[in-house]
């Protein structure tokens, strides 16, 4: 065993307990119903799996998340944009994978941070406590073992690990702080003419004879948009709880393993004092050293000051060799069978391993009282009837997805189950709100590729939807009565359109100061207006004119166009810099932002870095 001095705790556990429902959330667990072994090509050396695929779809979506808040909705993404950066993500994912068992960051240290996370993920646990068959369930509901769902955290540990120690920087210098505040806080002074297109498309006129003539000349602009219906079944896992039969005394022996697994289960925080072998010239010279520190501690010293003082466990040394809490599957056996025998404060025999010797003391010991014995087998039974309902209707699932790849028609496959048909509304993609909330139906609803009568399958959390679309209803071209405004709107855009760039031309041609205020001053839509020390981030004008703004050099004339289509023509006069007293003053409120700054400006460069020398080799079959 690797020395436990080389132990990773505080943030970094943090991480694996993180990525520990990765392959679970967002796109539901249903994603994951089947085992993905095969492999999709390679990115650097590493394999490409479609629990891979899924992972990196999740993460990006997470990251899309933390951008634009939860409420944000991955599938709303055009089709490319979402495949693009799945894609992206699959990349970076596997070539920090690479690197960082190029490094060596997959061992058995890994290993055993990636069991700690798991152990302290909230969604293996009842009641607060890690459960061997709640993680058991979870994982094998999702297509995994549990031996395979370790790999995949562990290799996700030691990637996020080497991500995060690539991209860990924190320091920027004061002349960094200043030029950036300095560049933030600058100000414009500047003159500019602008066109208003609101208020000169609110002045256009158009008349009926224009707007028949508009309507005729774009009469693809009127349509109805096309509606479609279809014709569905639902499988769900409720119609089956009350087919599940129940084996006889399950509750009980259930009920007794509970009882039998809580009594070994008391939370035991302990600490140690550890000799490496390696660091001595003979494992005699180790063995007295430990002996001696015994020695120490028979004779009344304190645990924590010889744990401070002569461990050689560089990571826990300066906590009083705290290790935190005790847990089977990741501490040796030999650590089991001596703290088994301790109680509260108690302090252990030198126990000896391959490569180190260690001294335990018990720190804290928390036994809870058991759940009541009703509400645990209440929820023996909600766990089992969960567990084979969901099975029932998997058995059933899979016989009617055998039917639709033998292409039966929805009636078929209904009848197969004795479900009757379901008939939904027409809708068009602007009034789509069919009762079940899933973006995949609205998807092969509206996909050009989908035909009449050809039903699919959906997963939707704890239902299965069988699907055909039934009904088509073509597009007709509206009255020209029911659209006078619509039309008149449309016209009215592409007049005063036309109109600005005619005004824009002819103010650009006047080149006498005293012709081109009167040409101003005839029209109530064009305004000349003069700012004097405008910031960056002022309210005075749109974010997309002022970024055009301080993009530019003094003495410059710009035209820019802001996102409602008003036109503005500027003459930058100056820009104003902080004096050094000003930004000393100033340069304090800048230092967090400097440095979030650089630490994304490394990311930035590092999935740079990851893209140019990634070696991406999938197969033409991975469609993402």
């Amino acid at each position: 065993m690797e020395s436990l001095r080389n132990f990773l705790t505080g943030p970094r556990l943090m991480i694996v307990v993180a990525v520990c429902a990765l392959p679970f959330v967002f796109l539901g667990t249903s994603s994951l119903s089947n085992v993905f072994t095969g492999s999709y090509g390679s990115i650097n050396g590493e394999d490409v799996s479609e629990s891979d695929i899924q992972i990196a779809a999740n993460t990006a979506v997470q990251r899309f998340k933390n951008i634009y808040g939860e409420s944000f909705d991955f599938d709303e993404l055009d089709e490319d944009l979402r495949s693009e950066s799945i894609k992206q993500e699959l990349i970076v994912q596997k070539v920090l994978q690479s690197g960082a068992r190029s490094l060596g960051f997959i061992n058995d240290i890994s290993v055993r941070e990636a069991q700690k996370g798991i152990i302290r993920s909230p969604q293996f646990q009842i009641e607060g406590r890690f459960d061997e068959s709640v993680f058991e369930a979870q994982v094998n509901s999702n297509g995994f073992t549990k031996e395979g769902y370790l790999n995949i955290m562990t290799n996700l540990y030691a990637t996020e690990i080497y991500r995060d120690s690539l991209s860990k920087i924190n320091f920027v210098t004061d002349e960094e702080i200043n030029i950036l505040a300095s560049l933030l806080e600058q100000s414009a002074d500047i003159k500019f003419t602008k066109i208003s297109y609101s208020e000169l498309k609110d002045q256009v006129n158009n008349t009926l004879e224009e707007l028949i003539e508009y309507y005729e000349n774009n009469e693809i602009d009127f349509y109805t948009s096309e509606r479609r219906g279809f014709k569905y079944f639902l499988l769900d896992q409720s119609d089956y709880r009350d087919l599940v039969e129940v084996p006889e005394n399950y509750i009980e022996l259930a009920y007794k393993d509970y009882i039998s697994n809580f009594e070994a289960s008391a939370e035991i925080r302990f600490s140690h004092i550890m000799i490496e072998k390696g660091n001595y010239v003979e494992d005699d010279e180790a063995l007295e050293a430990i002996k001696t520190i015994e020695s120490k501690l028979n004779s009344g010293e304190s645990f924590e000051s010889l744990a401070s003082q002569f461990s050689e466990d560089i990571i826990t040394k300066d906590s009083g060799g705290d290790l935190e809490y005790f847990e089977k599957d990741i501490f040796p056996v030999e650590f089991d069978n001596a703290i088994s025998s301790l109680g509260l404060n108690d302090i252990s025999e030198i126990i000896e391993l391959d490569e180190t010797y260690h001294i335990l003391k018990v720190t804290e010991y928390n036994k809870q009282n058991p759940i009541p014995e009703q509400q645990i087998k209440d929820e023996l039974l909600k766990e089992l009837i969960d567990t084979e309902s969901f099975a029932l209707m998997n058995d059933d699932f899979s016989e009617l997805d055998d039917m639709l790849m033998a292409n039966n028609s929805l009636e078929e496959i209904a009848e197969t189950v004795s479900k009757d048909l379901l008939s939904s509304e027409l809708y068009s993609e602007a009034d789509y709100e069919f009762e079940i909330t899933n973006e995949e139906i609205k998807a092969f609803l509206f996909a050009r590729e989908t035909q009449l009568n050809s039903p699919i399958a959906l997963e939707i959390s704890d239902r299965v939807i069988f699907i055909a679309m039934d009904r088509i209803e073509e597009p007709l071209l509206k009255e020209f009565d029911s659209v006078i405004d619509e039309v008149g709107e449309s016209l009215s855009e592409i007049k005063a359109i036309e109109k600005i760039s005619l005004l824009q031309n002819e103010l650009d041609s006047i080149k006498n100061i005293k012709d081109k205020e009167s040409f101003i001053n005839s029209y109530d839509y064009i305004t000349n207006e003069s700012y004097v020390d405008v910031k960056r981030y002022s309210s005075l004008l749109p974010n997309e004119v002022l970024s055009q703004i301080f993009n530019e050099k003094k003495g410059t004339e710009i035209s820019a166009v802001a996102n409602n289509r008003d036109v503005y023509s500027i003459n930058l006069i100056n820009f104003n810099k902080l004096t050094e007293e000003e930004l000393l003053n100033i340069a304090s409120e800048y230092n967090d932002f400097a440095v979030d700054r650089s630490v994304s400006k490394m990311q930035e460069i590092i999935n740079e870095d990851v893209f140019q020398n990634a070696k991406v080799n999938l197969n033409n079959a991975l469609q993402l």
